[in-house]
């Protein structure tokens, strides 16, 4: 029997009400002590999950240490707050073992005097950005790969397929779809995350992953309102000002309008000040008239909205996050996305409490928030018990034939030859090439036999058994430019790999001085971006899981 959301709300503590506003984060595969405590503490209505890392807090935060931010204090972490060595990667689990992990903290949840069931998000966009990227799981394109293949139904089947694997492991809500169209080529941070340039094409395909993500019941969040893809500064390392005329602006709102009218459930906004739509200046995460006003107003959208991570630069920059969290709430925002462990949330947890009491942020809005946020878990039926997973059909979404059967189809579909100006496409099978491979971030975490780091040499040996290779980072460092450079004698013909990931760069300034030296010269980029007419013979990929892989290498060797 599920819970009546109104009987709830009045017999909850106020403390219990600031919790039900709040995400946190945690991160890793190994419950801590603190995390129990803060899940009994604070009682959050979700925790935002991540395999990537085995810990971000506020004193290894890339994004609070950035250049924006070097004015504000760093919190070191005490108490029962890790304080690991950054950079190491979380311990391999399986998928059992991960799901039990999840069913620890769901069962934590519903020891609260109220048991009201957590939530669990994930990020799962595509390519590198896997939250969790172990078990087997299957990994498909940036979205601007499957909105280039003339096959809006991909879309649909490619949520579907990432939903089944999630849900099915314990994870009830992704931040996706990211419904930004990216109409400026230079955007640092959107660019192959969303699904266009093209108004109408980004919605058509976001509209298809909403309806892929529903059949797979899960709840999705679009993202980020009111839209970054016209942005050039990076909302994670400082507040960017999109400063562009209403009637522009107001193209980037197809998206959401066209999903929040199709049964959208939560929306979540973005660290970036509009002008035109609020003159004050404010991100649109703290900005009244762009989140009651224009959202839940004029568009009309009755589900929850969430904050992106309330610790990023975008917000740190200029706010005290206590403030930022009272003033989001104040705003509109439903949901306070919490992703630091620092002690952070210890200071601002208190700090909000007093809001309610002295008046600054209304109870009433609090309690229009926990509504909001209730009736969407109501009706993907996330009230009707714990969410605690079977661990015996924990991996059923990822051994369904099905969605790896979509895997490929998406992979095909996304991989292609973009030019061969140069007319060096298929390679020999007979001469020697040089490959300058990149280590994705996906590598580097997943690294088995299926997924590591020089996969795609591995895979070049069915064709080419006599090619060579230099493995870099996906930056190049001085060394790896050394190394390369010292071997590019060995081969009249070189292949080089130009990804970019926007958290870790790319390579292509390096890239460009390389084509410049006479070899026969072949690029293989996940970015049309990347693409520039500097580079005659170009493979264009989207994606880079093993799928991904055996699609480059038949693009490269076969006709």
């Amino acid at each position: 029997m599920s819970l009546d959301i109104e009987q709830l709300i009045s017999s909850m503590t106020l403390e219990e009400k600031i919790g039900q506003c709040l995400v946190i984060g945690f991160v890793g595969s190994v419950a801590t002590p603190d995390i129990f405590r803060r899940i009994r503490q604070y009682h959050p209505a979700g925790i935002r999950v991540g395999m990537t890392m085995r810990s971000k807090t506020a004193i290894h935060d890339p994004y609070a240490t950035s250049a924006s931010c070097a004015h504000r204090v760093i919190r070191a972490p005490k108490n029962m707050v890790k304080d690991f060595i950054p950079g190491i990667p979380a311990c391999h689990c399986t998928n059992e073992e991960w799901t039990a992990y999840l069913n620890s903290l769901k069962e934590a949840a519903m020891q609260n005097p109220h048991p009201i069931p957590i939530h669990i998000t994930v990020d799962m966009e595509g390519e590198n950005s896997a939250d969790y990227p172990y078990g087997g799981i299957h990994f498909f394109p940036m979205n601007m790969g499957i909105g280039s293949s003339g096959d809006p139904g991909l879309a649909r089947r490619v949520a579907w397929a990432v939903g089944r694997q999630l849900t099915a492991l314990g994870m009830s809500w992704i931040h996706s779809p990211v419904l930004d169209v990216n109409t400026n080529p230079k955007n640092p941070e959107i660019g192959t995350r969303s699904y266009s340039e093209d108004y109408e094409t980004a919605a058509t395909y976001a509209l298809e992953a909403l309806k892929g993500f529903q059949e797979a019941g899960i709840i999705t969040t679009g993202k980020h309102f009111p839209g970054r893809g016209a942005s050039s500064q990076d909302a994670h390392g400082e507040l960017p000002v999109i400063d562009l005329p209403e009637a522009e602006l107001r193209k980037h709102l197809l998206t959401f309008k066209r999903l929040i009218d199709n049964g959208l459930p939560c929306i979540m906004t973005a660290h970036t000040a509009y002008p035109a739509f609020d003159p004050s200046g404010r991100p649109a995460t703290l900005s009244k008239p762009i989140i009651t006003d224009l959202l839940k107003g004029e568009l009309g959208f009755k589900g929850t909205v969430t904050t992106d991570d309330i610790t990023m630069g975008g917000i740190v920059a200029m706010f005290e996050v206590a403030d930022a969290c009272i003033e989001a709430i104040s705003a509109g925002a439903d949901l306070v996305l919490f992703r630091d462990e620092s002690n952070l949330l210890d200071e601002v947890f208190p700090k909000l409490v007093e809001a309610v009491k002295s008046g600054r942020l209304p109870l009433s809005r609090v309690e229009d928030a926990i509504r909001r946020t209730l009736t969407v878990k109501k009706e993907y039926g996330l009230l009707d018990g714990s969410g605690v997973k079977d661990l015996a059909h924990c991996s059923d979404g990822i051994n369904d034939p099905k969605v790896a059967a979509i895997e490929a189809e998406a992979a095909e579909k996304t991989v292609s030859v973009l030019r061969d100006d140069a007319g060096l496409l298929p390679l020999p099978r007979d001469k020697k090439i040089l490959l300058i491979e990149q280590i994705p971030p996906i590598y580097r975490l997943v690294n088995t036999q299926k997924c590591h780091p020089g996969i795609l040499w591995e895979h070049c040996f069915a064709y080419n058994p006599q090619m060579g290779m230099v493995e870099t980072e996906m930056s190049f460092t001085e060394k790896d430019k050394e190394r390369v450079l010292a071997r590019l004698d060995e081969a009249d013909l070189i292949v080089a790999t130009n990804y970019y990931y926007r958290r870790g760069s790319g390579g292509s300034e390096f890239i460009r001085e390389l084509a410049k030296r006479g070899k026969k010269f072949v690029v293989v980029t996940n970015s049309p971006y990347l693409a520039t007419s500097e580079f005659p013979t170009v493979v264009l990929t989207y994606g880079n899981g093993p799928a991904h892989v055996e699609r480059i290498v038949k693009a490269l060797f076969e006709k």
